[in-house]
C-alpha cells in the first residue's frame, strides 16, 4: 500500500490564483492535463499557468463511472480485493460552486468545492476538491487528523476520476508560440518540442528521451489553474 507523506495534513488550505487570464483560442494550452496513460494507478498532471509557469505532478488516480437521478448519486468504482466493481450511492446537495455528498450508510458528509468556479446554473460535470473524501484514494495519512484529500472529476460521458494531491512535483517555465513548446526547467536544458494541441488533448514529451504522451484536458484557459492546494505541517 502507498504511503503519501504529502497526506500528513494538519492543516490543508485551498485559495483562488487571481492570474489574468489569456484569451481563448482552439490552440490555447492554458489548463489542467491529466495523462490518459496510467501505470499502477499512477498518473502524471501537468498545469500551464498564463503567466508562463507550469507543473508537473505524479499522483495516484482512479477511474470509475458514476450515475444521477434527480438528488442520488451513483459511483461505480473498481475493487481490486473484491475483483469488481464497488457501488456507492449517495444523497447530493448541489449548488453553482459547491457539493455536498451523503452517504445514508455513513454519519459524515462528504464536501467539495468546484475547482473552476461557475456560477449561475448547477452543473455536476466537472472538477471538485474535498479536503476528506475516505476510500477515494488507496492511501494512508500516518498522523492525526485523519484526512483524506481528493480530487474528483466528473466528466459528461459519466466517467469519474479520483486523483490525490500530488505525491512528486517539478515546475519551471514554458513558451509556446507558433505550435513550438519549450519547457525550461532550472538544472535541465531546455526541451523543445511540437506538440499535437487539439481542444481537448495534447499530446507532451516531457523528457528528451521520453515517450510522447497523451493527455486529456480538465480545466480551460477561462479558470487559470485557479486551485492552489497547500498542506500544513
Amino acid at each position: 500500500m502507498l504511503v503519501l507523506s504529502a497526506m500528513l495534513v494538519g492543516t490543508l488550505a485551498v485559495h483562488v490564483d487571481s492570474s489574468p487570464l489569456p484569451q481563448k483560442t482552439k490552440q490555447n494550452i492554458v489548463g489542467k492535463w491529466d495523462s490518459r496513460i496510467r501505470s499502477n494507478d499512477s498518473s502524471l498532471v501537468v498545469e500551464f499557468s498564463a503567466d508562463g509557469s507550469f507543473k508537473q505532478h505524479s499522483v495516484l488516480e482512479k477511474e470509475g463511472r458514476y450515475s444521477i437521478k434527480d438528488n442520488q448519486l451513483t459511483t461505480y468504482v473498481w475493487d481490486d480485493r473484491a475483483k469488481q466493481d464497488k457501488k456507492r450511492i449517495f444523497d447530493v446537495t448541489l449548488d453553482a460552486d459547491q457539493l455536498t455528498m451523503k452517504d445514508p450508510n455513513a454519519s459524515e458528509e462528504i464536501r467539495l468545492d468546484r475547482t473552476c468556479k461557475i456560477g449561475g446554473q448547477a452543473e455536476l460535470a466537472g472538477e471538485w476538491f474535498s479536503a476528506n473524501y475516505p476510500g477515494a484514494i488507496r492511501a494512508i495519512p500516518l498522523k492525526a487528523p485523519l484526512r483524506f484529500p481528493a480530487f474528483v472529476e466528473f466528466t459528461k460521458d459519466k466517467k469519474l476520476f479520483f486523483r490525490s494531491i500530488p505525491i512528486r512535483s517539478r515546475s519551471g517555465q514554458y513558451e509556446y508560440s507558433g505550435g513550438v513548446l519549450v519547457l525550461k526547467i532550472s538544472g535541465d536544458d531546455p526541451l523543445q518540442t511540437k506538440p499535437h494541441v487539439s481542444s481537448d488533448q495534447i499530446d507532451l514529451k516531457l523528457a528528451k528521451n521520453g515517450p510522447e504522451i497523451p493527455f486529456r484536458r480538465v480545466l480551460g484557459s477561462d479558470c487559470g489553474i485557479p486551485y492552489d492546494v497547500n498542506v500544513g505541517p
